[in-house]
């Protein structure tokens, strides 16, 4: 478990944006710094919400 990887959804199930973290080389991350991953002023291209949650898995 070597990548972190992070899918924001917006709040119709439709895949925004998706981040791959190393965390050999980043270490722990908080939510906090999730957030700030996704970017500024983002809208769901097929549906318009600016609602967002987010998925996480780990990756080898």
């Amino acid at each position: 478990m070597s990548k972190l990887v992070i899918t924001f959804i917006c709040e119709n199930r439709h895949d925004i944006e998706t981040v791959t973290v190393d965390l050999a080389r980043r270490g722990e991350v908080t939510k906090e710094e999730i957030w700030q991953m996704l970017t500024k002023d983002s809208r769901c291209k097929k549906c318009g919400s600016d609602k967002f949650i987010y998925r996480t898995r780990y990756k080898d």
